[in-house]
């Protein structure tokens, strides 16, 4: 199931805190000594907050608290979410039916038949928005949007480094880092790809009809949540390694130069982006592998084998 992170506002008004899961704090300002009777806790990654007017948000990884440690890089099933959902309701009392959405990440995980980077490092844009690389180091992108932010990152690579720089965090025990230690090496795929939409408005999800976190199991839900994700993908652009220039007329070449500089797309307006986006897409399918439909088959193929009834 292509769902992650979620942030949640729980609507049932007489939720009690599972205090008997783990343990709620309130913050205390250290100069006034005054607090704002918020409090907080967490319960394998997922945040429960309850502020003193007594609303209650919840946000977390659903992907990450199935597996029970801070780790995404494996598929995640409708088996699995459903599975989830019951474990938010049997050990920390959250019926999804009162779980409201107002963020929400759907992505999927892919193994490619080559290196992810051949992609991350010739991203171009998505939707005429370009590509940034937000995080120095790593092989991380995106493309923000005012409703949402289209992700794609090598989740080997960065799974990978993290391994190296485990280390404990306070109040952390070692089984914890143990255990996420031995979910990395055994679960960690080579070349796994994960592309991924993080929508930081609900606009276009509620009208689609999802709304609470109970609407995901719905089938034509899971359809248009598979469709979106499809459809996004298909709005990548990046350039394709594989082209063959020696195919090409020699103004093809001299025009491939350009197509394949991401400074050259953000200068142009938007007719002629619209056109020369098409002649690239063109160009691209004629002399190249097609990288981007190799990639968008391996994500169509994944999508229907994790969101197939059980």
């Amino acid at each position: 199931m292509p769902i992650d992170f979620v942030k949640i506002q729980y609507t049932d008004k007489v939720y009690e805190l599972p205090t008997n899961k783990t343990d709620f704090t309130i913050s205390v300002n250290n100069e006034t000594g005054e607090t704002d009777n918020k409090k907080e806790g967490e319960y394998f990654g997922m945040k429960i907050i309850k502020y003193a007017s007594g609303r209650v948000m919840i946000k977390g990884s659903i992907h990450k608290f199935f597996n029970r440690t801070d780790f995404n890089g494996n598929d995640f099933d409708m088996k699995n979410f459903s599975s989830a959902l019951q474990d938010l309701e049997m050990e920390l009392g959250l019926n999804h039916k009162y779980c409201r959405l107002e963020n929400i990440e759907i992505g999927i995980n892919i193994q490619l038949p080559f290196d992810p980077n051949v992609i991350l490092q010739n991203l171009l844009f998505h939707r005429s928005i370009e590509f940034n690389k937000t995080i120095s180091g790593s092989f991380y992108y995106q493309s923000a949007k005012t409703e949402y932010i289209i992700k794609i990152y090598n989740k080997t690579a960065q799974y990978k480094k993290r391994l190296k720089r485990i280390a404990p965090k306070p109040n952390q025990d070692q089984e914890e880092i143990s255990i996420l230690k031995e979910t990395i090496e055994k679960q960690l795929k080579t070349n796994t790809l994960r592309f991924e939409i993080k929508f930081l408005k609900m606009n276009i999800l509620n009208g689609l009809g999802l709304v609470y976190l109970s609407d995901i199991a719905k089938t034509e839900i899971i359809e248009s949540l598979n469709s979106l994700l499809l459809k996004e993908f298909q709005e990548v652009y990046f350039y394709d390694n594989t082209m063959d220039e020696s195919k090409m007329a020699g103004s093809e070449v001299n025009k491939l130069k350009d197509y394949r500089n991401p400074n050259y797309w953000i200068n142009l307006n938007k007719k002629d982006k619209y056109y020369h986006k098409n002649r690239f897409e063109k160009m691209t399918l004629k002399y190249s592998q097609n990288l981007k439909g190799k990639v968008s088959e391996l994500i169509k193929q994944k999508i229907e084998r994790l969101t197939a009834k059980v």
